[in-house]
């Protein structure tokens, strides 16, 4: 498999990038064929999430034979275990055993166990599904146990929702991975209320806001060591939005281009000069 086949998927728990990779293919979860990758550290100095690569070509397991038997760990190896006494054999010709017949396995109508799952359907953001994103993010905060209120605004169409209170110490304790495991749940438990997926971006204790400073300043270190050396660099894989606030911080500037490298949902950044 060539650099070019390969996809990535990323996220901050196995879990979570395993059941997004599975959406992508259309394959169960249980059934996806990946590979964890080791995490890279870069010019970012932080905390890089999950990532597996799955093979496009192959992305769904093999059959496993559920009537094969799974050796026991415990006992002594074959070679040292006693022979089994067998039973005198009879004279005679060897009949063999009658099996009874299988029924045919019914197939599984669409949308149930055992068929491909749906893509995910993005809906409108609008004053209802508003009403239930801060509803479902009030219930989720009271499970985290954080003293939170949310804010929710409709930005076009997604819904920006912002959260304040007493626990914005904890919250910034927390740090920028709970706050996108936050993100990741919100839209799911607000379509319970609403009965549709609505896009959302969550921020808290400026979270959010100091890791696009952080990115920023990235960029515009990155893009001077070009110039002066006349050399391009290539950034850490970044996720889309991260990879967008790099675009526009250096979209304005005639001394160097950037371009994204790479296919999947991380892809890495080179800045050259132009």
């Amino acid at each position: 498999m060539s650099e070019r086949d390969r996809r990535f998927f990323a996220g901050n728990s196995l879990a979570q990038v395993v059941a997004a990779a599975a959406r992508y293919f259309g394959v169960e979860p249980e059934r996806l064929a990946y590979r964890v990758r080791p995490k890279r550290h870069g010019f970012l100095k932080v905390r890089r999430p999950v990532v597996i690569e799955v093979d496009p070509g192959a992305p769904r397991r093999a059959e496993v034979d559920p009537t094969a038997t799974v050796p026991h760990a415990a006992g002594p190896p074959r070679s040292e275990r006693a022979p089994r006494p067998r039973a005198p054999r009879e004279d005679g010709p060897r009949v063999p055993r009658s099996r009874p017949a299988r029924e045919p396995r019914p197939a599984a109508p669409a949308g149930e166990a055992g068929s491909a799952p749906a893509a995910e359907a993005w809906g409108a953001a609008d004053e209802d599904a508003a009403l239930a994103a801060g509803e479902a993010a009030r219930r989720l905060l009271q499970l985290a146990g954080l003293r939170l209120e949310p804010r929710t605004e409709l930005a076009g169409e997604r819904l920006e929702i912002e959260l304040h209170g007493a626990d914005e110490g904890r919250l910034r304790e927390l740090g920028l991975e709970f706050l996108e495991d936050f993100e990741h749940l919100l839209p799911r438990a607000a379509h319970g209320l609403c009965g549709r997926l609505v896009r959302m971006r969550v921020e808290g204790a400026g979270l959010r806001a100091a890791r696009e400073a952080e990115l920023r300043a990235l960029a515009r270190a990155v893009a001077e060591r070009v110039v002066a050396c006349g050399r391009e660099e290539l950034l850490e894989a970044l996720d889309p939005g991260e990879r967008r606030i790099v675009h526009l911080e250096l979209q304005g500037r005639d001394d160097v281009a950037t371009e994204s490298v790479g296919t999947g949902f991380l892809k890495r950044l080179r800045v050259s000069p132009r």
